[in-house]
């Protein structure tokens, strides 16, 4: 097992608790990412559509089970692909999208032989959709009901440390309707494997911030699980965007008995910092070594953003010192045609479509985002509101699946994430979700702002201690970043003159700007954000006219599936300024030109079709499942110009080291994801292309009475590597 070098894949710890007070000082530097092994574990998988008594068992026969790789959303590919997954008569109704839902199992075998005797060997998921149920050589390590939220087992105990293993997960979105728009199903979200020394960083336990923006602040809880007292100091060792490492600072030591923790803090200075901003989002990593009785026994690296975000009623918000406004958009999480288990390319894709149109933030409408998402808005400079939850205690509409099922139950351990604050003896699930995301995310220097939920239904005397106890633990693990909420109907509400008002830092209200305005100016004043806003461009006029206002979300960037009841055969709604595969809407074009980005224009159109044209967005692909390159198939005339009124059936062929992940377009209307056709819409469809192994992929395209189209791309086994800035 080695350690992964891959960005997507250095995992940052982070757990605040009461720091101690110990001395600073400089050392030797020792190399970071030498001691914990962090593997992906996304490969080898099997998996089986429906329910399989006796899975969960170590020597359950699951040799015709289903071979593939995770992330896996097998809902939107259907139980028997490439046949029509979508159905009138769905559990989900139109709100889930029509497609399917149910019970899916997944299965791997894995060896350990190469993790030496006393190590901490723990699974960490980071989405699975939806009360997934894990295994361990047939013994139930844990249940973990939300979709969106990561949790971390420690399978020590249950795992065969020299020996074959098996590790089984059981995936359920039985229980429908379960959300208004479309959420996938199965492990959708990145795995891995961590071994650590019995001294090691705890859970998400290092957290960073830049006070001054000339001073990295760092704090690590180490958790002793040794069985004697260890002296234990940290050492930090900060490298600038330019791969120059900086003096290493280290701890005084402590002694930590057996069972215990202790928290660590140091500062490294940084004389003429480049600071993380929405044109240059500058990074800097820290690499944190944990050393017990002078030898470095574990290690973790911390991705930091220098940068001050401040919020004030006087003047909104500003960055680096420089006013900005949230020119930002919702987003669902779904890639249409990939559903939610999207290719990290495809997710980084659409973001820099979206930045083309002036977006500067992003809405992860309403639930928490992947590490991988976060990782792309760091690296692209993107600010985030990252939103915890759709529902509280009442369900919305009869979706008797959503998790108001599980917000105020009490949480079954292990839950798979570090102790809430402030807290003793059980607590409920909502408690536990909100740790999570807070502790996971609060390292990513775009992530502006926390919000406890979206047009929350329960009654003010229901949300007012629900909402103090949430503020209460974001700020009590995340000092300084702002809580907000996506207010429905906020006057109405009670929450103008009501606690909200009071309890969040930043009022947010959604569709109510003048109400959001009143109550931001109300004393004590406070900013105010529109949420959530039509995309009517006259609205960003009262954005501007009031500085107390931070910006706004449009609802929304890009076309999703679900929230469609009564729309059949259409399985969306008409919302984004991008359609499911990218093509900018009108409302987009007007949009980037009242943010001011530069203009861009919509292709020329033609009336008569005589060929298909093929345009990959990249020269090459590789057989890394977070890249996928989309092959544009374009009904074009004899000018090249684009058949907007075609609808032609688009059959995809594919030679050499290649594979169609997808086909897909932006139509609104129910169709196949899967196969070799697609029918274009407005003239355009799309073939998603992996490649296999090394070489020429040859992709044509061809449709009846019309030119063949070809392209070709260089597959490789090289890794996806993300972008930064403006890319793509």
């Amino acid at each position: 097992m080695t350690a992964l070098s891959a960005p997507r894949k250095v995992l940052a710890g982070v757990l605040a608790l009461v720091l101690v007070p110990l001395t600073v000082v400089s050392g030797t530097a020792v190399a970071a990412d030498r001691h914990r092994t962090v593997t992906d574990f996304d490969a080898g998988w099997l998996f089986h559509y429906g329910d399989a008594g006796g899975a969960g068992g170590a020597s359950y026969d699951d040799g015709g089970w289903r071979k593939l790789s995770v992330p896996h959303d097998w809902s939107i590919e259907g139980r028997n692909p490439p046949a029509v997954p979508f159905s009138q008569s769905a559990p989900s109704t139109g709100r889930g999208g029509y497609l399917p839902s149910g019970i899916g199992w997944y299965r791997k075998h894995f060896s350990l032989a190469g993790v030496p005797a006393g190590r901490k060997v723990s699974l960490e998921f980071d989405g699975v959709m939806a009360n997934a149920s894990v295994y361990v050589n047939g013994t139930l390590i844990g249940t973990h009901p939300y979709g969106y939220t990561g949790f971390r087992y420690d399978i020590t105990a249950a795992a065969k440390l020299g020996g074959d293993n098996v590790v089984a997960v059981k995936t359920d979105t039985t229980a429908q309707p379960a959300s208004r728009y479309y959420t996938g199903a199965g492990i959708y979200r990145d795995v891995r494997l961590i071994a650590t020394d019995p001294v090691h960083i705890g859970q998400w336990a290092t957290r960073v911030t830049t006070p001054g923006n000339n001073t990295v602040h760092a704090e690590t809880t180490v958790v002793n699980e040794s069985g004697a007292a260890a002296s234990v100091s940290v050492q930090g060792v900060l490298t600038d965007p330019g791969g120059a490492a900086l003096p290493a600072v280290t701890t005084a030591a402590k002694t930590v008995a057996a069972g215990a923790s202790a928290t660590f803090a140091y500062d490294v200075p940084v004389s003429n910092p480049r600071l993380w901003d929405l044109a240059s989002p500058n990074l800097y990593s820290l690499a944190t070594t944990v050393l017990a009785g002078g030898t470095a026994v574990d290690d973790d690296v911390t991705s930091v953003g220098i940068r001050t975000l401040a919020f004030n009623a006087a003047s909104g918000m500003s960055l680096n010192g420089k006013n900005v406004k949230f020119q930002g958009v919702a987003l669902h999480q779904d890639l249409h045609g990939l559903g939610t288990a999207a290719p990290q390319r495809a997710v980084q894709r659409r973001l820099a479509q979206l930045k083309a149109l002036g977006v500067n933030a992003i809405r992860t409408a309403h639930d928490p985002p992947s590490p991988a998402f976060l990782e792309l808005t760091d690296r692209m400079g993107f600010l985030v509101l990252d939103e915890f939850f759709d529902v509280w205690t009442q369900h919305k509409y009869s979706d008797v699946g959503d998790y108001a099922t599980h917000f105020t139950r009490t949480a079954a351990a292990p839950t798979g994430t570090p102790a809430v604050p402030g807290a003793s003896g059980s607590v409920p699930w909502y408690q536990v979700d909100a740790t999570s995301v807070v502790l996971r995310d609060r390292n990513h220097p775009s992530v502006a702002m926390w919000s406890t939920g979206n047009e929350i239904r329960d009654p003010i005397a229901t949300r007012t201690p629900l909402l103090t106890r949430m503020a209460a633990i974001a700020h009590s693990l995340d000092p300084g970043r702002p809580v907000t909420q996506a207010l429905f109907r906020p006057s109405d509400s009670g929450d103008v003159t009501g606690a909200t008002r009071t309890i969040v830092d930043v009022f947010g209200g959604n569709y109510r700007p003048d109400e959001v305005i009143r109550a931001a100016k109300t004393s004590p004043a406070r900013p105010g954000l529109f949420t959530e806003m039509g995309t009517d461009t006259s609205a960003w006029q009262t954005v501007r006219d009031n500085p107390v206002v931070t910006g706004l979300f449009l609802w929304t960037g890009a076309a999703y599936l679900g929230e469609a009841d009564g729309l059949w055969p259409r399985v969306e709604p008409d919302f984004g300024l991008l359609d499911g595969v990218g093509t900018v809407r009108p409302i987009g074009y007007s949009w980037q030109r009242t943010w001011g980005a530069p203009t861009t224009s919509p292709p020329a159109t033609g009336t008569t079709a005589t060929r298909v044209l093929l345009s990959p967005d990249h020269s090459a692909v590789s057989t890394d499942v977070d890249d996928v390159a989309y092959v544009k198939a374009t009904v074009a005339d004899s000018a090249g110009r684009v058949v907007t009124g075609s609808s032609a059936p688009i059959t995809f062929g594919i030679s050499g080291p290649g594979e169609l992940v997808a086909v897909d377009s932006g139509s609104p209307v129910q169709e196949s994801f899967r196969g070799s056709v697609r029918k274009a819409y407005q003239g355009i469809a799309y073939g998603l292309v992996r490649a296999t192994g090394p070489g020429t992929v040859t992709v044509t395209a061809s449709s009846a009475g019309l030119t063949l189209g070809t392209t070709t791309l260089t597959g490789t086994t090289a890794s996806f590597v993300p972008c930064s800035g403006s890319c793509d």
